[in-house]
């Protein structure tokens, strides 16, 4: 196995230019001169996290862990060490940045956590769904008892 190159973020500043763009991602450093024209999100975007680590814009806008495999060809190498980040989760598995156990602990507490705070969005579907029907059916049944109450009235009046 080749060891990865290790790059320091000053190093990566002086690749911030449309011809000579590099990035970092969760500490995996990408050239991504080539793939700007590729990039579904535009060249824009792009431009303006070259250079720098663009981890958390990256996180931002939700990118697949597909998204992050089209990167494979353009990387380059490591951040150093020293530059790291430790994130709550990688998308990536195959990163060499070996967090402790503690840390790896805390990031599984907090990802069940997470989960726990959440409700899923079919829940909440649930919920509406369940609340409308139970609207519907109260709007019917005050309609019903309003109509056979009319119909009570006008029958009195008929018969006297």
């Amino acid at each position: 196995m080749i060891p990865s190159k290790v790059f320091t973020l000053k190093d990566i500043a002086n690749h911030d230019s449309p011809n000579d763009l590099w990035m970092v991602i969760y500490n995996k450093v990408y050239d991504i001169t080539d793939f700007v024209s590729e990039h579904p999100g535009g060249a824009e975007v792009m431009f303006d996290c070259g250079g720098i680590d663009a981890t958390i814009a990256f996180e931002d806008v939700a990118h697949s862990d597909v998204a992050l495999s089209m990167l494979d060809p353009y990387y380059v190498g490591e951040l150093h060490r020293d530059d790291c980040q430790v994130y709550s989760h990688i998308k990536n598995p195959s990163s060499n940045y070996v967090h402790s156990p503690t840390q790896s602990n805390s990031i599984q507490k907090s990802k069940k956590l997470k989960k726990k705070k959440r409700k899923p969005k079919w829940k909440k579907n649930i919920i509406i769904r369940n609340f409308t029907f139970v609207m519907l059916v109260t709007l019917a049944l005050v309609g019903f008892i309003s109509y056979l109450y009319l119909q009570k009235i006008k029958w009195m009046n008929q018969i006297q």
